[in-house]
């Protein structure tokens, strides 16, 4: 246990003072450790709300579909000036650039959160493409490697 989920050892009003400064990624590991623990709907509300905080932060607006705290900052939607998304500093182990937009809901239809559900490990391997293969190549390259 580290520094971050040994607040969850304490009452709601620990937990709630000491929210306060923390990253994004610290917010979700305590997240997951309170949902794996206590379970408890009264931090998982306050640690939801930091989270979209520091999102809205990291955005330069708000969250979409979001509560609304004293901290979270609004943002004009009627506006033709350019976007303040900050650019990515680093990357998901997918390989795609990890850019926060505050007003993207995961839950949305349209939006694809976890694209690789369902699929097994030969699925994910074919991803990868060679970039001195042609594509036809490529492809009977894979087809003889799973001749059986």
């Amino acid at each position: 246990m580290d520094d971050v989920t040994k607040l969850l050892d304490g009452s709601i009003d620990n937990v709630k003072a000491g929210l306060s400064g923390l990253s994004h990624d610290d917010l979700l590991r305590l997240k997951a450790a309170e949902e794996a623990g206590k379970n408890r709907k009264g931090v998982l509300d306050l640690i939801g709300a930091a989270l979209t905080d520091v999102d809205a932060k990291r955005a330069g607006g708000f969250v979409q579909n979001a509560p609304m705290t004293s901290n979270s900052v609004a943002a004009d939607t009627v506006t033709t000036a350019p976007a303040n998304i900050p650019p990515a500093t680093t990357i998901d182990t997918s390989g795609a650039p990890q850019q926060i937009v505050g007003d993207v809901d995961m839950s949305h239809p349209a939006v694809d959160a976890d694209p690789r559900a369902g699929t097994t490990d030969d699925m994910n391997r074919i991803d990868f493409n060679d970039p001195n293969l042609s594509g036809p190549d490529a492809v009977a390259k894979m087809l003889d490697a799973n001749k059986g």
